[in-house]
């Protein structure tokens, strides 16, 4: 396979211009489209502690502090307002656009790297990350970085800086999100398979003895984190048809899966009886696909794995893995279809740009679940009218996306953030003992019963209202949100 060596100049220089301009404005009417939700308030909340303490407590967390360490500083400056905290996940979204182009550039031309980069502006999944304060559009920009000096190292190995960028990126990476490692290990095997790139294979192990040697805290805490790793929740094990939805979903549904598979099993067909013919396998350059089948793979096939046992399941965790998809789909079109001619591969990918857009999903109601700040409001009204009225939050991790609405000063709390609470007295439900004790504090006290997500005021399954009902308190008003929360006002009888 012929390399093509590209830089960011003069026509590819205003094309990945226009990629950004488009990326940007396409998204920016969406920073403010919904409530802040998900886990987006656990961001923020940690963000504003002493960074000892982000440090101390993210790292007993799922994810590594990096993000949360950025907040901390970018808030002093620009505030929590929902505009201010989604908009760095908006430009990384645009840094990722930058890398995409250029390593599709890179590998076959500026073609390819429209087509890689356009894909990713149309992913529904990556369009809901890139306006979520979350660490998951900065991860893609690594982790699309970190492709992106694979590609020009392996390229060109003689300049020794790269490598430097390479570990630096890495190492952000890192510390950014656990699931860094598979793209460390992808980039490692492929580096085994790169052996006859003297230099490459040198500096490239280089690289990977450095970045174990900076990475070693994190590692440490990540042992500790999952030895003492534990749920709350009971899962089944993922079917086979659930791994084949999860990729399906990556890839904007079906119908594109479906065109892909077809253009990928035609075009490795005509591969193979043209490798028949010619009696010799062309494998040159296998480098780049094993990176990025790895990268595909691994992830998605270990959250699977382990699906039945732990939370990992989750798209958020493997989006990411957008990048590899389209860089290895359009990497196999132009080598299988080769012999057919240059123009095939590029009319193929065309269609599948058209066929993704058609099926672009800006803010899917999957993503919109929930009403946090109408939900609060009504919450505090009801408290308002009755003085002297407690707020209950159920489940108890709603609890920062209430307080975000409530009134944002608690995010200010750090360690007392439960005593500042308890002063408005609004108070979270640990289990029914504890919900018990706080009705008993407060005896003639009216009561706000937050729910959110299954916790309805008709559900058999709502221990909390139900126990409610069993201690003399009777539904007053309530409010039904369309997605899943509730607000219920309840008056004692006794």
């Amino acid at each position: 396979m012929k390399t093509v060596k590209s830089s960011l100049s003069n026509s590819n220089f205003w094309i990945c211009v226009l990629l950004v301009a488009y990326n940007f404005f396409s998204k920016y009417p969406f920073l403010t489209a919904r409530d802040l939700s998900w886990d987006e308030p656990f961001s923020v909340f940690y963000s504003q502690f002493s960074v000892p303490q982000i440090i101390a407590e993210l790292f007993k967390g799922n994810n590594p502090p990096l993000y949360e360490l950025f907040l901390h500083y970018y808030t002093k400056v620009f505030g929590i307002g929902e505009f201010a905290l989604r908009m760095p996940s908006l430009l990384f979204s645009c840094g990722t656009v930058i890398f995409l182009y250029a390593t599709g550039t890179r590998l076959k031309g500026r073609w390819m790297g429209v087509f890689v980069a356009l894909l990713f502006m149309f992913n529904s999944l990556q369009f809901f990350y890139s306006v979520a304060a979350r660490m998951y559009a900065l991860f893609s920009m690594l982790v699309a970085a970190s492709v992106y000096y694979s590609v020009i190292c392996y390229q060109e190995p003689m300049r020794k800086k790269l490598f430097f960028y390479l570990l630096f990126v890495n190492v952000l990476m890192c510390y950014t999100h656990y699931f860094a490692g598979f793209v460390i290990v992808a980039e490692a095997i492929g580096w085994l398979v790169a052996f006859r790139n003297n230099f490459f294979f040198k500096y490239t192990f280089l690289v990977f003895a450095a970045n174990t040697v900076l990475v070693i805290p994190m590692l440490v805490f990540f042992k500790i984190r999952a030895s003492g790793y534990f749920t709350f929740f009971e899962f089944n094990a993922p079917t086979a048809q659930a791994w084949l939805g999860a990729v399906k979903t990556l890839v904007n549904g079906h119908i594109i899966f479906d065109s892909m598979v077809t253009f990928f099993t035609v075009g490795l067909i005509i591969y193979f009886v043209v490798c028949l013919y010619r009696r010799k396998i062309n494998l040159k350059n296998s480098y780049y696909f094993v990176l990025f089948f790895l990268m595909i793979t691994m992830p998605i096939a270990y959250t699977w794995y382990y699906g039945n046992t732990y939370p990992l399941f989750i798209d958020r965790y493997y989006v990411y893995t957008t990048i590899p998809i389209f860089l290895f789909f359009a990497l196999c079109l132009t080598i299988f279809f080769k012999p057919l001619g240059s123009i095939w591969a590029p009319l193929f990918l065309l269609n599948i740009v058209y066929i993704s857009y058609q099926n672009f999903s800006r803010m899917s109601p999957d993503y919109l679940l929930r009403e946090w700040k109408g939900a609060t409001i009504t919450a505090k009204q009801f408290q308002q009218e009755s003085p002297g009225a407690i707020i209950l939050i159920a489940p108890l991790w709603a609890d920062l996306g209430f307080s975000y609405y409530y009134d944002r000063s608690l995010f200010k709390s750090g360690n007392n953030y439960n005593e500042d609470l308890s002063k408005r007295k609004v108070y979270r439900i640990w289990n029914s003992d504890s919900l018990g004790s706080i009705l008993d504090k407060h005896k003639g006290s009216n009561v706000v019963l937050y729910c959110d997500e299954n916790a309805k005021v008709d559900s058999t399954t709502d221990g909390n209202y139900r126990l409610l009902q069993r201690r003399g308190y009777v539904k007053d008003t309530s409010f039904f949100y369309a997605q899943c929360t509730t607000v219920i006002k309840l008056h004692p009888t006794r």
